[in-house]
């Protein structure tokens, strides 16, 4: 049976580190604790590691395990994002049948931050919820057929479906074979978009980012060597692979959100009767209701040319990555097709369509803090007005019970003085501020239908 020599698993992680925020600080900081105790950890599973002269954010181990195995981890900063990659190989020949069991094992050795202490539900490897792009598992090494069975395409096809399946936990979605250096490509991944979709609508829609797997076995030891010299130009093809996914991804989320807003708490502004049934209270809370809505979309709606704009950047940078370094390779040439003519395309749309919906919740919140200025205005001038036919009634009353008293003094009482409220001083001043007030009430009347 043919045997895999020298089988090799490659994980690349790609994560967002941002400075700003508590949280974020605090990642940032599992993270360097991480690295700086990572030697220290491998030497306690008996692993001897030494830091890369040539590169001083590379560790290199080995050790011996029932047989050799050597490695590294290494870190790099493209941009806002940290990769982390672990690579791991046995000094052996297995046979192809032994090969998931095998990487299995390779994956169980490998040592990755985690940050569950801070925030829960991480996947390994993940820094944070949001911040965290995806992962890339490559599985490699070189074959070495025997006479009587050369790997059929069937063979090589089982092989890679159960890799991934010791890998990911759970059978792949989709493929796509390709070929890079005459050896051929497996590559595989899987979606979260619900199952009623079509397989082929769900191809590129949701994709999962820790389920992206490639398996590639070499014809020979040459062939693996020079393969090894492109890891670097796989770390940024991923890295900008990732970057588009993930900012389309969050541009998806960002149409959701938006939509929702407009459909759920958008008022009505056809239906005017029931602005206009609501009271001043009613109408204060539908503005501060809507003061934060408009506040949120605006916020959002920024965002789209933000991924519109990640993604056409880091297209960029992926179609010359693949220039440069595989020009042939017609199946990552696919995914540059798909970020160009689905994704860049669907992000237009999505703020083509969404835009409209600002200037609909400002004329919405417009609207409704004019009815509330209109009815405060009218509380002011009810208020205005009550004040002073109050006020003319008291004066007059005044008035008209000191001329009272003043023309016609109350008599000295003989006997028991009857109480204040039934003297016709009383009476008549009350009675002449009622009028007053009344006839103040008819003027300022005719005085606001004018």
């Amino acid at each position: 049976m043919s045997k895999i020599v020298y089988p090799t698993l490659d994980l690349f992680i790609y994560n967002l580190i941002e400075q700003s925020g508590e949280i974020e600080v605090e990642i940032n900081k599992v993270y360097e604790n991480y690295w700086s105790n990572l030697p220290e950890r491998l030497q306690q599973k008996h692993f001897s590691t030494e830091i890369n002269h040539e590169d001083t954010q590379r560790l290199d181990f080995n050790g011996q395990i029932r047989y050799g195995v050597d490695g590294c981890y290494s870190r790099i900063m493209f941009d806002d994002t940290t990769c982390l990659r672990y690579s791991c190989s046995l000094e052996k020949e297995v046979d192809i049948s032994q090969i998931p069991s095998t990487i299995k094992e390779l994956k169980d050795f490998a040592d990755l931050p985690n940050a569950n202490k801070l925030t829960d539900n991480l996947s390994s490897g993940q820094l944070s919820p949001h911040g965290f792009l995806g992962k890339t598992w490559m599985v490699s090494g070189w074959t070495v057929p025997d006479s009587s069975q050369i790997p059929t395409y069937q063979t090589t096809e089982d092989i890679a479906s159960r890799i991934y399946k010791s890998l990911i936990g759970k059978q792949h979605q989709h493929q796509q074979k390709g070929e890079f250096l005459g050896a051929t490509v497996w590559e595989m991944w899987s979606s979260d978009t619900p199952k009623t979709s079509s397989l082929t609508n769900r191809r590129w829609e949701g994709i999962d980012k820790n389920s992206h797997v490639m398996v590639i076995f070499y014809q020979d030891k040459d062939t693996f060597g020079e393969a090894a010299r492109r890891y670097n130009a796989w770390r940024s093809l991923f890295y900008c692979r990732h970057k588009i996914i993930w900012a389309y991804e969050q541009g998806r989320e960002l149409k959701a959100r938006l939509a929702k807003q407009l459909k759920q708490n958008l008022i009505d502004t056809h239906n005017n009767t029931t602005l206009l049934k609501k009271g001043l209270g009613e109408l204060k809370k539908d503005l501060q209701t809507n003061s934060k809505i408009l506040s949120s979309y605006i916020q959002d709606i920024n965002l789209l040319p933000i991924q519109q704009n990640t993604v056409a950047v880091n297209l960029d940078n992926y179609e010359k990555q693949r220039q440069d370094d595989f020009p042939t390779e017609k199946f990552l040439a696919e995914f540059g097709q798909i970020a160009k003519n689905k994704y860049q395309v669907q992000l237009e749309k999505d703020y083509l369509s969404l835009n409209p919906g600002l200037a609909i919740l400002e004329n919405v919140t417009s609207t409704i803090r004019g009815m509330v200025e209109i009815e405060q205005a009218q509380r002011d001038r009810n208020l205005n007005n009550t004040v002073a036919i109050a006020g003319v009634g008291l004066a007059t009353s005044q008035l008209a019970s000191a001329v009272i008293i003043a023309q016609k003094p109350p008599e000295k009482c003989t006997e028991k003085c009857p109480p204040f409220f039934l003297t016709e001083a009383f009476v008549l001043s009350i009675a002449a501020g009622l009028v007053a007030s009344f006839l103040v009430w008819i003027i300022l009347t005719l005085f606001r239908q004018k």
